[in-house]
């Protein structure tokens, strides 16, 4: 389950440095830059959720799996 997680991270992180390297080519106040803007959000959410459960090392599945067994 840990690389599921860590896939989320790493593409969080991948999408995000492709989003700042687009910001300098985007006009402050048009449409495209709303969208940067809530991509970026919930980008960064995926991110920072990704890492918390990298962190504590939960694994919401673990008992239904390990009833399977």
């Amino acid at each position: 389950m840990t690389d599921v997680r860590q896939a989320f991270f790493f593409a969080s992180v991948v999408l995000l440095v492709f989003l700042a390297f687009s910001i300098p080519t985007i006009e402050p106040g048009s449409p495209t830059f709303v969208i940067t803007i809530i991509s970026g959000v919930m980008l960064l959410v995926t991110l920072v959720g990704s890492a918390t459960l990298i962190y504590v090392d939960w694994d919401p599945f673990e008992k239904l799996l390990s009833d399977r067994d």
